[in-house]
């Protein structure tokens, strides 16, 4: 995290504020989190992933000259293209995620709309049906200042160079060499094969070259990046017994809500 700003959304800062305090205690830097989805037999889904942050946060730049300076509230998740929830998603890209962070007793639910990005190699690639633009903002305000607020190329004043693309592969580079091989396998779910060459541990030492380039070609191609346009969040302190949920309102604003418990 890079510091907030007065535009970031309050469940935001609380979402970040209580995970950074859960990994003081267990070193943990990924949060993971139950994702629900609907299969296509009409049944609930539901597994453990590892958000890899907010579009603009940490390594997820929107661009190479990016310094820093763009922050939103769109959540990312990653998962293999072969992977049965890519389907599910496409089918029905309704979602919710819940944590629960048991050190300091705090359940998180997000719920929102999942858009997928292939690799452009992929036969499934298509343009981002979530407008990007529209989702980020300057960290620094005074950026804003004295440009012309009715040019359509600016976003809240600001001119704004965003490359998905980009980001996609800032997010499968900032995984662990034994992640990235991951995605050179067969497709999840389907019975294993007996060739134990198929499942490497690091693609890097794979010895021959050719072999190499193709495997990873092959995680590249199958790496999909999720982002979760946020609507609704549901937070929950369990030890404080208070619960406020958050919805944005059709300007992209936000209302906040205390509830019981």
């Amino acid at each position: 995290m890079n510091g907030f700003c007065s535009r970031d959304p309050e469940w935001k800062k609380a979402f970040v504020g209580y995970v950074e305090k859960e990994r003081e205690i267990t070193g943990e830097w990924f949060l993971p989190m139950a994702l629900s989805t609907v299969d296509l037999d009409g049944r609930p889904a539901v597994r453990m992933v590892s958000p890899r942050g907010f579009v603009g946060d940490g390594f997820l730049r929107i661009s190479k000259d990016d310094n820093g300076q763009w922050t939103s509230d769109v959540l990312t998740i990653c998962t293999h293209a072969k992977s049965n929830k890519v389907q599910e998603l496409v089918n029905t890209n309704d979602v919710q995620l819940v944590a629960y962070l048991p050190h300091t007793g705090i359940q998180i639910r997000l719920g929102g709309n999942a858009n997928l990005l292939f690799h452009p190699d992929n036969p499934n690639h298509s343009s981002l049906s979530l407008d990007m633009r529209q989702r980020v903002w300057p960290r620094n305000e005074a950026a804003s200042d004295n440009k012309d607020e009715g040019d359509p190329a600016l976003v809240n004043g600001c001119d704004v160079d965003l490359d998905v693309e980009y980001i996609r592969e800032q997010a499968y580079l900032n995984h662990s060499p034994v992640r990235q091989a991951w995605y050179s396998w067969p497709p999840p779910g389907r019975t294993r094969a007996a060739d134990s060459s198929l499942y490497p541990t690091e693609i890097s030492k794979i010895a021959d070259k050719a072999e190499m380039e193709k495997y990873e070609m092959n995680a590249r191609r199958n790496y999909v990046l999720i982002f979760i346009d946020v609507n609704k969040v549901d937070i929950v302190d369990l030890k404080q017994s208070t619960r406020k949920i958050y919805t944005r309102r059709g300007d992209t604003t936000w209302s906040a809500l205390n509830v019981n418990p």
